[in-house]
């Protein structure tokens, strides 16, 4: 069983993603966790709570204020399949899920690798292959929609992972180029 915390963002493996803990069942959260215990976060929305969360752990305390308010740093791990959310943590004040930890998909494939960089200097970020690690830290540079973290952290297979980000990455890539070419158009007129 691990303390869940619901928000309405999703991290990724290896992404870090700062939090102002405000609300007294997720302060105890904190002192449950400040050690580097893990625990998740689930994307809830309008539909409810996702059945994939991110297994995350506290990475960096940022500040804790006089009020009792603390501003964190979490660092996402890996995804898992949640079977059964508790309302409560026994003798907690912080909500709980049962869950399966899944398979970390993050082998990109060269098709992936040559399409990041391709779009990542087209866009003038700089990068090389040494900054591309994994699928993951891909989709982290690319700043994606909490929708599309999702699919992501629920996929099934490195396949549907790499198939994923390469649309992506096309898409935006062109999406880039239309932009620039619309604003030479709007340059020369």
């Amino acid at each position: 069983m691990y303390a869940v915390f619901p928000l309405s963002i999703v991290v990724l493996p290896e992404e870090s993603v700062a939090l102002h803990l405000f609300e007294p069942r997720y302060r105890q959260l904190y002192q449950d966790y400040k050690d580097g215990k893990p625990f998740v976060i689930l994307y809830s929305g309008k539909d409810g709570h996702s059945k994939v969360g991110s297994l995350v752990f506290i990475n960096e305390t940022i500040k804790e204020f006089p009020d009792g308010t603390i501003d964190v740093v979490v660092k996402g791990i890996k995804p898992i399949q949640i079977i059964n959310f508790l309302e409560l943590y026994p003798n907690k004040l912080y909500s709980a899920v049962q869950g399966e930890l899944l398979n970390l998909y993050d082998e990109p494939n060269d098709a992936v690798i040559e399409q990041a960089v391709l779009y990542f200097n087209s866009v003038k970020k700089k990068i090389n292959t040494n900054q591309i690690i994994s699928t993951y830290s891909i989709a982290n540079m690319l700043c994606l929609e909490e929708e599309k973290k999702q699919e992501i952290l629920g996929s099934k297979s490195e396949a549907e992972v790499n198939t994923f980000l390469l649309n992506e990455l096309k898409l935006l890539a062109k999406m880039y180029s239309q932009e620039m070419n619309l604003n030479e158009r709007f340059f020369l007129n």
